[in-house]
């Protein structure tokens, strides 16, 4: 049987963290482009906002995906060369 591994929370974290980033995103500038389409009477408008929101959302979730994997490999980095330093100035 396989222990727990409690490092899937944080990645299944990340997961729902992008989703709901871009998702956001999309609904914001959706909304926006209804009111103004309400104002002007026009349609085009939600579909251009749409877009925008499609373009900003994942741009907006891949810059906070990167953020979190460079996070994940500073952390390894920064352990990696603690042990390297301790096994290093050990003298027997």
């Amino acid at each position: 049987m396989k222990s727990f591994d409690p490092k899937i929370f944080t990645q299944s974290n990340s997961v729902l963290n992008f989703a709901l980033i871009v998702l956001s995103n999309i609904f914001v500038s959706f909304f926006i482009g209804q009111w103004i389409s309400s104002l002007t009477k026009s349609v085009v408008w939600t579909i251009v906002f749409l877009f925008l929101g499609i373009i900003s959302g994942l741009y907006c979730g891949i810059k906070e995906l990167i953020r979190e994997a460079e996070k994940y490999e500073g952390s390894g980095k920064k352990n990696a060369g603690d042990d390297k330093k301790d096994s290093s100035s050990f003298r027997g």
